[in-house]
């Protein structure tokens, strides 16, 4: 290699590092930005915010903002690290992450190993607790019969009933369960009390789940698996704008005491009149969008009238 290309790939390697380290600040920063963010917006906004003007999740906000708390000081050491790696060190405990950082050539590892790593560390310091550490992306067929119910987990949100049960029924029975529950190691069921009655009162024997993992810096509020289960129960209800989103937020102030709302302990402050005429015409789009979904199945409307129509009421959707 002549000495011109050995300079010039020695500025290109420069520019990778440089990048490489600005990509770790970007990411605290950010963090850092949503932490204000979230501090600023009123209440019932911070999710809309988050998908309409940032394209983010929650979970993914909360990643960011997690990371930038943890390393937020210390961003040269992460500098090579990707925000999925990043987010999984914080299961690390943080008395001993630089340690485990400076031991492991976690940049050079894939996730599945640093995935690994980091649970062999968690088992040997965690004791006995029923819910991981670190999530395993692999769902698992679970005899319904095994799995209890989490205790009293019907006094926190409204069940369907009536018609809407046996809507939901049929739904299941024509389609199936669509989306895995969540359990914890002992099978009390964290999120999915609903499909897992259906596939009782159906006749289902099986169904599949994933476990449930939460990290260390979001259990510093719990003080034992049970209040850690009734927390991963109440916010598997933030997945969608619906009454039991507001609901949820009202639990986690109630329980953990968050600030989602004014702390008057009044749910009415949480589920707004506002909030309810929202929420009534986006349910009624998609009562539409249903009716639309029915019409070309009964073969009243082509492909394209329906790509057409669903797009025209998912413009309606607020």
């Amino acid at each position: 290699m002549n000495e011109l290309i050995s300079n010039e790939i020695k500025e290109i390697e420069n520019n990778i590092i440089r990048l490489k380290r600005e990509t770790a600040e970007n990411i605290i920063q950010i963090g850092l930005e949503l932490s204000k963010a979230k501090d600023k917006l009123s209440h019932g906004e911070w999710g809309d915010w988050l998908r309409d003007k940032v394209d983010f999740s929650q979970r993914t906000a909360s990643t960011y903002m997690n990371i930038a708390k943890a390393f937020g000081s210390n961003s040269q050491a992460i500098s090579d690290l990707s925000v999925t790696k990043l987010g999984m060190l914080l299961d690390v405990p943080e008395d001993k992450r630089e340690n485990f950082i400076e031991e492991h050539n976690v940049k050079d590892m894939s996730t599945r190993e640093l995935k690994s790593v980091i649970k062999n560390a968690s088992d040997d310091n965690s004791g006995e607790s029923c819910i991981d550490y670190v999530r395993d992306g692999e769902s698992v067929d679970i005899d319904v019969d095994c799995l209890k119910p989490l205790p009293d987990h019907d006094k926190y949100f409204y069940g369907r009933k009536g018609k809407e049960w046996i809507e939901f029924l049929n739904s299941v029975e024509e389609y199936g369960i669509c989306q895995p529950i969540i359990i914890a190691r002992d099978n009390t069921i964290i999120s999915g009390h609903e499909r897992v009655r259906a596939c009782k009162d159906l006749g289902i024997p099986k169904i599949k789940a994933y476990y449930a993992a939460q990290d260390r810096e979001m259990r510093k509020d719990c003080k034992n698996d049970d209040e850690l289960k009734l927390k991963l129960f109440i916010t598997s209800n933030f997945t969608g704008r619906s009454t039991d989103m507001y609901i949820a937020e009202y639990w986690m102030d109630q329980l953990f005491g968050t600030s989602y709302g004014d702390g008057s302990g009044d749910i009415s402050h949480y589920l707004t009149d506002e909030v309810i005429d929202k929420l009534n015409h986006n349910r009624n789009v998609m009562l539409r969008i249903r009716d639309v979904v029915y019409r070309r199945q009964n073969g009243e409307i082509t492909d394209v009238q329906l790509d057409e129509e669903v797009a025209r009421l998912r413009e309606e959707y607020v």
